[in-house]
């Protein structure tokens, strides 16, 4: 699901995993995700995610689809899908399945939004509702997250 909402607003899904690495539901520590734990890197991804999201109802923005935006929106639902894979020792399954779901997220995405803003006539309500949804996403993930993590228990 996160790489879902990785596809939708690149920026969402690292900051979500960082909050929840920093809160303490998501464990990295020891391992190659261990910086997500860091303060300051926390912040900053807050700040890239609001400006993503001001920046991307404006008529200059480019494609979601094009090159280096869809590319960081791989990166980003991969990384996003490793950490959570992590906690069951399954990061490399966990990144192809983020992958896949910022696929997923920007192609259908892109073709949710155009749909509404074609019902709409114009761009902006379908953006809002886009954002609508995908923070609905990601309350979502946050209510689940420590149950989709736990490791499995002992027989």
């Amino acid at each position: 699901m996160l790489g879902v909402v990785g596809g939708s607003r690149s920026m969402l899904a690292p900051t979500v995993i960082s909050r929840a690495v920093r809160g303490g539901t998501l464990r990295v520590h020891g391992t190659p995700l261990a910086f997500l734990e860091g303060r300051n890197l926390n912040h900053l991804l807050v700040g890239l995610a609001f400006a993503e999201i001001v920046a991307d109802k404006l008529p200059i923005t480019p494609s979601r689809k094009a090159t280096a935006a869809f590319a960081t929106r791989l990166v980003c639902g991969g990384l996003a899908g490793a950490v959570v894979g992590s906690g069951s020792r399954r990061a490399t399954l966990g990144a192809l399945l983020g992958v896949a779901g910022a696929v997923v997220g920007t192609e259908g995405g892109a073709a949710f939004r155009s749909w509404l803003a074609s019902l709409f006539e114009r761009d902006l309500p379908a953006a809002v509702i886009e954002d609508l949804v995908t923070f609905a996403l990601i309350g979502y993930v946050n209510s689940n997250l420590k149950a989709c993590t736990a490791a499995p228990a002992a027989a």
